[in-house]
């Protein structure tokens, strides 16, 4: 027994465009954000960000926000790779400096 075969299209039959393909830049060959916050860039950005202070190259770690225009940095304070707590809250230090904001490569630590 042979199967029907499917009718061909009729030439009436509206021709359908292939699907248009856009190749995904890699995020390394993009400029990284000059401001990144906790809660409010989505953590899929932050997670790949790292915060180096511009004059020693020296990471910058757990920080909550970062702005690079400004050089302002907010992050929690850490004492032997422990943060440090203020009474019920960890202790937050805000200060400026000169910093960059890096897309993080291979096993570099994040900032965030």
């Amino acid at each position: 027994m042979t199967k029907p075969k499917p009718d061909a299209p009729s030439q009436d039959a509206p021709v359908q465009p292939a699907p248009l393909v856009v190749e995904a830049v890699p995020v390394e060959q993009e400029t990284p954000p000059t401001y990144a916050k906790i809660g409010v860039t989505p953590m899929a950005v932050c997670e790949r960000l790292r915060v180096v202070d511009a004059e020693t190259g020296d990471l910058i770690a757990k920080v909550i926000e970062a702005d690079a225009e400004t050089g302002r940095v907010v992050r929690y304070a850490v004492e032997g790779g422990n943060l440090v707590r203020e009474g019920d809250r960890m202790k937050v230090i805000e200060e400026e400096r000169k910093i960059r904001i890096e897309w993080r490569t291979g096993k570099q630590k994040d900032s965030f």
